[in-house]
């Protein structure tokens, strides 16, 4: 059973989605632009068969290195919070 609190403890802050958006095309761009043609080359197969392999590596990439690397080097600047 859920209480009220589970997400205040696992998540210290709520970062403004541009900051998420920027960090993602940060974290997009190079892989993005070297993982589909070295998977062309060494695949070699159907054009879709290419493309579906790529986004495979790249959404795993993205998902167990880049983003939890990123966003621990970017914590701060992410919660930080406004000053109003």
């Amino acid at each position: 059973m859920r209480t009220g609190n589970e997400e205040a403890t696992q998540y210290p802050c709520r970062p403004r989605r541009y900051k998420q958006a920027l960090l993602t095309f940060a974290g997009l761009l190079a892989p993005a632009y070297f993982v589909p043609p070295a998977l062309a080359a060494v695949l070699g197969g159907p054009r879709l068969l290419t493309v579906g392999v790529a986004v495979a590596v790249l959404v795993l990439l993205m998902t167990y290195v880049i983003m939890p690397v990123l966003t621990r080097l970017a914590a701060s600047w992410l919660c930080e919070q406004s000053r109003t």
